[in-house]
């Protein structure tokens, strides 16, 4: 498969001009097997990386711009169809354009920037999430949490994702 133009605005690259037609753009099951997947395998094996958990994260909230592409929906409707499927996607969100953009200037987590990504305990649930008072398990092996409000295990955050994903592929 020949991946190209990732960067989709309404069939132009980068207001460039469109894409030829005979040419097929990535569906959804392409861009799982060729981006979110290995980003999240080489995070999971180096789950202490802060930039692995970042693009893992880019990766997997970007699938929504694949989604909107392939089903020719609005990002609106893709989104509210994300977050049913996968309810903290927001959260997923946030992380991913905190990577990109240093810190958030709007949203639930408006100030969550890079000194808020650090390394410690993972969560004490397989969803990534921890006990209610922020603690885990004494044996959790170590991990990029945010602790910016509720801390989240990236790694579990992104691994509930991707396995949200498989199911609307």
């Amino acid at each position: 498969m020949e991946v190209r133009a990732l960067y989709w605005n309404k069939g132009k690259r980068r207001g460039k001009r469109p894409l030829p037609q005979n040419k097929s753009t990535v569906t959804p099951r392409e861009y799982l097997d060729t981006i979110c997947r290995p980003s999240f395998e080489e995070f999971r094996a180096e789950p202490a990386s802060i930039r692995r958990a970042w693009i893992s994260a880019a990766a997997l909230y970007h699938f929504a711009d694949c989604l909107e592409k392939s089903r020719n929906e609005g990002m609106p409707i893709i989104r509210e169809r994300l977050s049913v499927a996968f309810p903290r996607f927001q959260a997923l969100a946030d992380i991913a354009n905190a990577g990109k953009h240093l810190e958030l200037d709007r949203g639930p987590r408006t100030g969550l920037a890079a000194q808020h990504f650090q390394i410690g305990q993972g969560a004490a649930f397989s969803d990534g999430t921890y006990f209610s008072d922020g603690t885990t398990f004494s044996d959790a092996p170590e991990v990029v949490r945010v602790l910016k409000g509720a801390t989240i295990d990236v790694l579990g955050l992104c691994e509930a994702a991707l396995a949200a994903w498989e199911g609307l592929t």
